[in-house]
């Protein structure tokens, strides 16, 4: 008679502790996986966001504009960019400026093309703030746009020749923006940007002697007939002469 060989009992209890830690070992695998990616998405969301918040902020100052600032609906100031702490409610700096290249083909739309921008930190939120057109009816709100979140401050400097300044209230313009941002998971993040007006601030005066009346007419009275300096004249008694 053959005997019939099989698991003891004590194997099988072995066996199922085996198979049990195996999956929890490949639970807790997946699960650290699944964090990782999760946390990898929430940070290329982050950067992405920081990314086109600044490709927002470079926009809007390639395209700066020297028309005046009109805030609230009020009077134009003379500032054709206005920053400082605490403006427009803002938790930290603020500043506004107008820009141009609003696209608006054939005024389609019941907008301008110069558009009022400011920016300003609410709640943790980067916020721009623009209006459909530059000069805001008062008491209108513009319309608000979160650019960035979980921040903590947003602090602006100017740069005027080789000083930065924490405020600017001036008729020309600065020639760089200092831009921080101290972001909860990012830390700070630092760009400065170049104005394309912030060179040149003024208009260069044309020579006032090549353009003036009395050379306009002493230029016109050379060709005239009664020039006696013009050789290519009829009564020019030169001709004879040849």
């Amino acid at each position: 008679m053959v005997k019939q060989h099989g698991f003891t009992f004590i194997e099988m209890l072995l066996a199922t502790a085996i198979f049990a830690m195996v999956g929890l070992a490949s639970v807790a695998v997946l699960t650290s996986v699944t964090n990782s990616d999760e946390l990898s998405q929430e940070a290329t969301e982050r950067i992405q966001q920081l990314q086109r918040t600044m490709l927002m902020l470079e926009r809007d100052f390639m395209q700066i504009s020297t028309r005046h600032v009109r805030l609230d609906g009020e009077a134009p100031v003379k500032y054709r960019l206005y920053g400082e702490q605490y403006l427009l409610e803002s938790e930290d700096h603020g500043l506004s400026f107008t820009r141009q290249g609003w696209r608006n083909p054939g005024h389609i739309l019941p907008r301008a093309e110069v558009q009022l921008v400011a920016y300003r930190l609410q709640q943790g939120e980067l916020q721009r703030l623009f209006s459909l057109y530059p000069d805001a009816v008062a008491g209108s709100e513009p319309l608000a746009q979160v650019l960035q979140q979980d921040l903590t401050a947003f602090t602006v400097s100017y740069l005027q020749g080789e000083e930065w300044l924490e405020k600017w209230q001036d008729s020309v313009m600065p020639k760089a923006v200092k831009v921080t941002l101290t972001h909860d998971y990012l830390g700070e993040i630092e760009r400065i940007f170049t104005l394309p007006s912030g060179m040149v601030v003024q208009r260069t005066a044309t020579n006032p002697d090549a353009n003036s009346p009395g050379q306009n007419r002493q230029n016109n009275n050379r060709d005239s007939p009664a020039n006696p300096d013009n050789p290519g004249q009829p009564n020019d008694p030169r001709r004879g002469q040849r």
